[in-house]
């Protein structure tokens, strides 16, 4: 079954609400003059092809295949579907080190997600995603001579010419699974039977199932107001360096968020390789305001952030360590050679294990710092997330509403993404009303970024007229507020409940009981600060938030007495509170003293 790939991208469908927001403009048809001295060839489609002509006829699915790891040489590709993959060199040269990655032997099942070239099979990136898993020879039924040690390992690969990976994840689980519980892995013919079923299943999907998958939620949750950090940092086209276990969720963290920028992950046929270039794209000259694809076009999306001297790697093996050299790359690891490898330094390490972010450069950190109109917005996001948040069923929230599941997510970052864009173009042209907003030094650095200067040329200068320059937190926020939410985003950035988890575990049986005690005074003590910093902005400093910009110097300084005001009283508060739960503390624990003896 053939399926021809399409040249435009789409994103999800977000709300109405989502869609009206840009401009608010009703369903207009607009059309621009065609760009002057303009002598490049243009594509036949306004958004990112996925593919050259040539490869339109082929199907999504490009074969099946095992790798299998041998002690005395390494993993080796031992079987493909159909048979000719095997006869091609540089795919077998390619494949065996990123299906099987660095640590795989640690995990019973695992799964891993990475893009490679092989033009000799398909002229743009190609797409694997493997499920390795492993047997110990006892179990075998039909055991080759090949097989000498203790232990079996082998990863199912799947390829392909676009990003399916969550519509293949599932089915791929099921067939390692069926596979090796034969226990006879010379018994192939179910791979064979997979094969032919799965071009059928994903053939009939649109741009929208490239989502399945991600976990736009997992991202939020995980990383809080980080994740806004983290998609200015893409937006920049930083070196990120993703690393940790297990490799699911490393590779999934990145597709998370390259999919916060609309069409992307329906665009990364040059993500392969950093030389890689689809060519120019055409500037559209006519706009649907009710049609998403026609203002994704409009808008210069998706962003063509990879290719042309940057690319993606999921899971980036240590035979690709040179490709590091590159202007700009999107990685994920678990080698801690990476790390440490001096010639190429990552801009920013994404720590798993830790949670942290950790930055080479301190003035990189400030530049992507949030400002306060992003942290009050990111701490709406943040919320809708925590609120909704299911730990059995963590991709969907509870009750199943819309606000905070990842279309709502998604919906939201893209209408951060277009003023953004709006902004920049009215930065140009002299006016910087909302660049301190998204934070002047941000704005500045993107506007020097490759991935900005294709994007100015490719849009028009109208933009800013249809869809509005402005923050989607476009409300004055107060001094106290931001401080309020400064705190609020470090006490979630300490994760109290994991942190203290074992420490409570190793004070021992005698105060176990303590322990959970004063888990639930630390509890307690997170409530009543969410109350004193809740009232830090309110009512006060609800009255500043509705007064202009422009004030008199009489009006400047009894705001700036009764700001200080407040903060004396909410310190006052805060130090109360301190010295009540300090009591409440020591109260336990003397209870608890007097329960032992």
């Amino acid at each position: 079954m053939s399926n021809p790939e399409s040249g435009a991208s789409s994103a999800p469908h977000p709300p109405s609400t989502a869609q009206e927001r840009p401009g608010n403009v009703a369903d207009v048809r607009i059309s621009t003059p065609p760009p002057h001295n303009t002598a490049v060839a243009l594509p036949q489609t306004p958004v990112a092809q996925t593919g050259s002509a040539a490869a339109k006829d082929q199907h999504v699915i490009l074969g099946i295949a095992v790798v299998d790891f041998n002690h005395l040489v390494g993993p080796q590709v031992e079987y493909s579907y159909p048979q000719s993959l095997l006869q091609n060199e540089d795919l077998c040269k390619k494949l065996p080190f990123l299906a099987l990655p660095d640590g795989s032997h640690q995990s019973g099942e695992d799964f891993c997600f990475f893009h490679f070239d092989c033009l000799s099979l398909h002229p743009t990136t190609i797409f694997g995603i493997s499920c390795n898993r492993q047997i110990t020879s006892d179990e075998l039924i039909n055991k080759g001579a090949h097989v000498t040690r203790s232990t079996v390992q082998k990863a199912v690969v799947v390829l392909a010419t676009k990003a399916v990976f969550g519509a293949v994840r599932a089915k791929l689980g099921i067939v390692t699974r069926a596979f090796f519980a034969q226990r006879d892995l010379e018994n192939l013919s179910l791979l064979e039977d997979f094969y032919d079923t799965l071009e059928t299943s994903v053939a009939g999907h649109d741009d929208h199932a490239l989502y399945m998958g991600t976990s736009i939620r997992s991202l939020v949750y995980e990383w809080r107001f980080r994740a806004l950090v983290l998609f200015k940092l893409l937006l920049l086209q930083k070196k990120i360096m993703f690393f940790g276990y297990p490799v699911e969720k490393l590779c999934t963290y990145q597709y998370s968020l390259v999919s916060l920028v609309p069409g992307l992950l329906g665009a990364l046929q040059d993500a392969a390789l950093p030389s890689m270039d689809s060519g120019p794209r055409k500037k559209v000259e006519s706009l649907r305001m009710s049609d998403k694809k026609s203002l994704l076009a409009y808008m210069g999306l998706p962003l063509p952030l990879f290719g042309r001297g940057a690319f993606f790697q999921p899971y980036c093996p240590l035979q690709q360590l040179d490709m590091l050299s590159a202007d700009s790359w999107v990685i994920g690891t678990t080698n801690s050679i990476f790390k440490k490898h001096r010639s190429f330094k990552p801009d920013v390490i994404v720590d798993l294990g830790s949670g942290s972010l950790e930055f080479s450069d301190p003035a990189l950190s400030s530049i992507v710092s949030l400002t306060p109109a992003d942290r009050k917005w990111m701490d709406g996001l943040v919320a809708s997330v925590q609120s909704t948040w299911n730990e059995a069923l963590p991709s969907q929230p509870t009750l199943m509403q819309f606000e905070g599941s990842d279309d709502y997510l998604r919906g939201r970052f893209e209408e951060y993404l277009f003023g953004l864009l709006a902004t920049s173009k009215e930065v140009m042209h002299g006016s910087d009303s909302a660049a301190a907003q998204f934070g002047g030094e941000f704005v500045g650095a993107f506007l020097r970024t490759p991935v900005f200067m294709q994007w100015d040329k490719s849009t028009d200068e109208t933009l800013p007229g249809l869809i509005e320059a402005r923050h989607p937190c476009n409300e004055p926020v107060s001094a106290v507020s931001d401080i309020a939410l400064r705190v609020s985003a470090g006490i979630q950035d300490l994760r109290l409940d994991e942190n203290l988890g074992p420490t409570r575990e190793a004070i021992g049986a005698a105060l176990s009981a303590g322990g959970a005690g004063i888990a639930r005074i630390a509890s307690s003590w997170r409530t009543d600060f969410n109350k004193i910093a809740g009232s830090w902005g309110s009512p006060k400093s609800s009255g500043r938030e509705s007064q202009p910009e422009s004030r008199d110097s009489s009006d400047s300084s009894t705001w700036s007495a009764a700001a200080q005001e407040q903060r004396n009283a909410a310190l006052s508060n805060f130090s109360a509170f301190f010295g009540s739960g300090q009591r409440t503390l020591a109260t336990s624990l003397r209870r608890q003293r007097g329960e032992s003896a």
